[in-house]
């Protein structure tokens, strides 16, 4: 009965935590290579790397740090975010928004996911980094499987500047994601299983936005439109943790 013995039982982080995940999310990737592993100064962070290497352990830590954003911003599972691609994306309308794949989306409904402006912004960045640092092939824009892109290309949206393919993913989500995250958690401080035996996991990430929307005094309907639950309760007594409510 997943109800009466559920098989686990997650818990949302704080804003507080939050800030401090994605802070060593960016960080960790640099922070490891760097670190010396033997020898008298075993564990300072101090071993020389070249530019290059330098550059593309900061890219990454900047990708898992913008993957961990997306999902607490969004309330994204972790398939549908990998599943995401340049052409899903609609960042220069009047509500900025991705756009899912009915065939990637628990529901299978299509639903449309709006951004916040600064997650927008952060978007923006990455995308024009990744196309600066892309090796593209002479035709840029690949055939259009659909009349959606098409129109777009026609009518020069914005997002064929970054001189992307539709079909490019917009991140390149880990398999092992779940270990990564443990990781970063234990340089942030922030333990893996509470009191009462709550853990955190990739998953807790939307958890946390289903908390957070009600911290922000969210009308309950309002939140599970953004959860795209089935039921008010899922919303409410599942995805929202009491323990960050201002009760009092």
């Amino acid at each position: 009965d997943e109800k009466a013995d559920r098989r686990r039982t997650r818990r949302s982080l704080t804003e507080a935590e939050l800030r401090r995940l994605l802070d060593v999310a960016r960080r960790r990737p640099l922070i490891d290579r760097a670190t010396i592993r033997r020898g008298p100064r075993k564990g300072e962070v101090a071993c020389n790397l070249r530019a290059e290497t330098r550059c593309k352990l900061e890219r990454l830590g900047w990708e898992r740090a913008l993957i961990y954003k997306t999902m607490v911003l969004t309330g994204l599972r972790k398939g549908e975010l990998a599943a995401v691609t340049v052409g899903q994306l609609e960042l220069d309308g009047p509500v900025p928004h991705i756009q899912l794949d009915a065939a990637h989306e628990k529901n299978r409904e299509g639903n449309t996911i709006p951004l916040r402006a600064d997650l927008v912004a952060d978007l923006r960045a990455w995308l024009r980094d990744q196309a600066e640092n892309a090796a593209h092939d002479a035709a840029t824009v690949p055939f259009d499987r659909n009349a959606r892109n098409a129109e777009k290309l026609n009518t020069g949206d914005s997002r064929g500047c970054y001189g992307l393919p539709w079909d490019t993913p917009l991140f390149t989500v880990p398999a092992g994601l779940v270990r990564i995250l443990d990781r970063d958690l234990t340089l942030a401080g922030i333990p893996k299983r509470d009191e009462r035996g709550r853990t955190v996991d990739v998953h807790a990430l939307r958890h946390s936005f289903g908390t957070l929307l009600s911290v922000a005094k969210v009308a309950p309907r309002t939140a599970q439109a953004a959860m795209r639950h089935s039921t008010l309760d899922l919303t409410m007594n599942v995805y929202t943790d009491p323990k960050l409510l201002d009760v009092a």
